[in-house]
């Protein structure tokens, strides 16, 4: 008969399993208690929320049973410590990796559960050289940014040139312009043309009037007087 304080355990290591998007087996015989917090600490650098448990195998195997993944109590095996993530599948066997690459430990993996699977300690091995979801997102937008920070510097560029062209053009066309009080006057094709003051339209009254006069030129001319020879 269980007691209750097992139930509990149970019962709190299959809400674990509900939540665990990747889960690693390991040995942990022949750590050291400051190696097992040290391990702790890496895992949680890695992600925060990734916790690393020793479980009994008699347990584990309800908790796995009652989660519906009894492919997790396949991990177990003898001395068992479960490294559980929950957040990025990639991040535990990433965190595991690098931990044992900087303490030079070696640590015997039992396998690992992703996806319903349950892996080998070789494929554990080959995830933590796949690209976390924040790598994969900052090459993504590396090589969006390069081209659209390559055509924004052009366009400014350009239009840095256009502008100059047309401030110089503007002060090229003033410098030409003439005085405006000298600039000959534009004809208006609609416009009647000026008077000519010679023309035959010139009114009678600005022309002499031979009978305004009022004599006869032939009448006025003098008469010469006879020769007194004669």
């Amino acid at each position: 008969m269980p007691t209750e304080r097992k139930v509990q355990q149970v019962a709190d290591l299959e809400e674990r399993l509900n939540r665990t998007v990747m889960a690693i087996g390991l040995d942990y015989r022949g750590l050291s208690v400051g190696q097992m917090r040290a391990l702790r600490v890496a895992l949680r650098e890695q992600e925060p929320s990734m916790e690393l448990r020793v479980i009994k195998n008699t347990l584990l195997k309800r908790a796995a049973e009652n989660a519906g993944k009894p492919g997790v109590f396949e991990l177990a095996n003898q001395a068992t410590a479960l490294v559980l993530g929950y957040e990025e599948e990639i991040a535990p066997p990433k965190a595991l990796k690098k931990y044992l690459r900087e303490s030079r430990l070696e640590i015997p993996i039992h396998g690992g559960y992703l996806d319903g699977e349950v892996l080998t300690a070789a494929q554990v091995d080959d995830l933590a050289s796949v690209p976390s979801r924040l790598e994969l997102m900052a090459k993504l937008a590396g090589g969006i940014n390069g081209p659209v920070g390559g055509i924004a510097g052009g366009l400014h560029a350009l239009l840095r040139e256009l502008a100059a062209i047309i401030d110089a053009r503007a002060e090229q066309l003033a410098a030409d312009a003439p005085v405006e009080d000298a600039a000959p006057a534009q004809h208006d094709p609609g416009a009647e043309p000026p008077a000519d003051s010679t023309s035959d339209d010139t009114p009678d009254s600005a022309a002499p009037d031979n009978d305004a006069t009022g004599a006869d030129d032939s009448d006025n001319t003098p008469t010469p007087t006879e020769s007194s020879d004669e």
